[in-house]
């Protein structure tokens, strides 16, 4: 009995011996995927270039579009000022795939110095965007001079302004259903750089910045989905605003560029997370 009793244990202690002393999961070298902010909307920016000969895409991308989410007074006010603006669905049209996936080596690339604000260049970029907060696109080249017309319902102003660069002011709004609503401003940076003070979510900061010509009257508001895409362009005639901020020299031709932020996603869902709804969101930033 007792010799029974001593192999039993032996056995016992024998299978005991045998089990892992670490029960951590194993290490496979990668990392975990970063996770989203639970405010952030991804949206993913392209510039492309078309030819100012290329009439038939032109107008085949604007036939695509769908200008109507914006009131006919802004449309209106857009058209005098030489810029144009869309929404695409979930299909692009096959001229945008084109110009997606032509060569983008000899794009110019318009993000020149650092910055602490969003830089878009010439190539395309997936970023998140957090909610409410002021991101910067800088469409344009640095201009020594640039002469400004702006058209106010029928009221010509002219600005002359040095070491100018035209931008889009970005605000991202998600809705809490899956959707994002999109503001941008048309705004023109210029002058010497200045040191002020801006009001920031209830204190002072400090920032180090140009002048800025902002054109709250241009300002352009769309609610996309996911898979929808917002364009941005000239008009059909290279003028105003529109020759500034999406026109370039190539070589010896002027070109048109295009701008195009499609949404891809967001996490925002205000039925799990009530307290985060988008409207106190429009006070963070400038």
């Amino acid at each position: 009995m007792a010799l029974r009793t001593i192999c039993y244990l032996a056995l016992v202690l024998a299978a005991a011996g045998c089990a892992p002393l670490n029960n951590a999961p194993k290490q496979t070298g990668r990392l975990a995927p970063a996770r989203l902010a639970p405010d952030a909307a991804v949206l993913d920016i392209a510039f492309l270039r078309l030819k100012i000969s290329d009439q038939h895409a032109y107008e085949a991308i604007w036939n695509a579009a769908d200008e109507q989410p914006f009131s006919a007074e802004l449309r209106k006010s857009l058209t005098t000022n030489g810029l144009r603006v869309g929404v695409f669905g979930q299909q692009l049209p096959v001229q945008i795939r084109e110009l997606l996936e032509a060569p983008r080596g000899n794009l110019e690339d318009l993000a020149e110095g650092p910055t602490s604000e969003l830089e878009i260049g010439g190539s395309q970029q997936h970023l998140p965007v957090r909610a409410g907060y002021r991101s910067i696109i800088k469409v344009s080249k640095v201009y020594p001079s640039l002469a400004v017309l702006l058209n106010e319902e029928g009221t010509v102003r002219g600005h002359q302004l040095a070491d100018a660069r035209c931008i889009l002011a970005l605000k991202a709004y998600p809705q809490g259903d899956g959707r994002v609503k999109l503001g941008l401003t048309p705004e023109i940076e210029h002058g010497e750089s200045k040191t002020r003070w801006i009001g920031s979510e209830g204190m002072m900061i400090q920032q180090t910045g140009q002048e800025r010509l902002v054109l709250d009257r241009l300002r352009m508001d769309a609610v996309l989905s996911p898979g929808q895409s917002l364009l941005l362009s000239t008009g059909p005639q290279i003028k105003g605003l529109g020759e500034s901020y999406f026109s370039q020299l190539v070589g010896s031709a002027i070109e048109r560029r295009l701008l195009l932020i499609r949404f891809s996603q967001t996490q925002f869902d205000d039925l799990f997370a009530p307290e985060q709804t988008s409207a106190p969101l429009a006070t963070r930033g400038e």
